[in-house]
């Protein structure tokens, strides 16, 4: 058995090595490879969609929280290595909150989120000038419902391209 999970260990390996041929993976993240100079077969490269399924699109909040959490600055690392490939493109990071508390203060979390995002992307060399922040505040939930399941998912950052 031990043979053979060496085995499959070594041609899993070869077949990676083989499938990427001379490219380097863009970045690493804890230790741990993450490829995504590959292109997605169907997806047109440097496109919304393109974003999406190499780096993810959306990073999620704890609850009256804006800092990062470890998936969170995975995800940004993804984000700020597909940016790298695609100079030409720019972004907006919507931040958005659940609708508990004011519209107000949603309005600031929601803005602070957004901002920690992009001083991170920064951090990781993208110019500050590529990056558009905006709030929504409670105003655009991607789920609707009081449960803590949707709470969740409301309390996130979306990175959309600029038109």
């Amino acid at each position: 058995m031990k043979k053979l999970v060496n085995y499959l260990a070594i041609a899993g390996v070869a077949l990676a090595v083989t499938a990427c041929g001379d490219k380097e993976p863009e970045t690493s993240v804890d230790n741990s490879e993450v490829v995504i100079s590959e292109e997605i077969k169907g997806v047109l490269a440097g496109t919304q969609a393109d974003l999406d399924a190499r780096a993810g699109n959306v990073v999620y909040f704890g609850y009256d929280k804006y800092s990062l959490s470890p998936e969170a600055t995975k995800t940004l690392k993804k984000q700020a290595a597909w940016l790298k490939m695609f100079p030409e493109v720019n972004i907006i990071i919507e931040g958005n909150c659940d609708d508990r508390g004011t519209r107000k203060y949603n309005q600031a979390l929601g803005e602070k989120r957004a901002n920690a995002a992009k001083r991170y992307l920064i951090a990781q060399g993208i110019s500050a000038k590529r990056i558009t922040t905006v709030s929504y505040g409670k105003d655009r939930p991607a789920v609707l419902g009081n449960t803590e399941e949707a709470y969740a998912k409301n309390r996130r950052d979306v990175t959309v391209i600029a038109k």
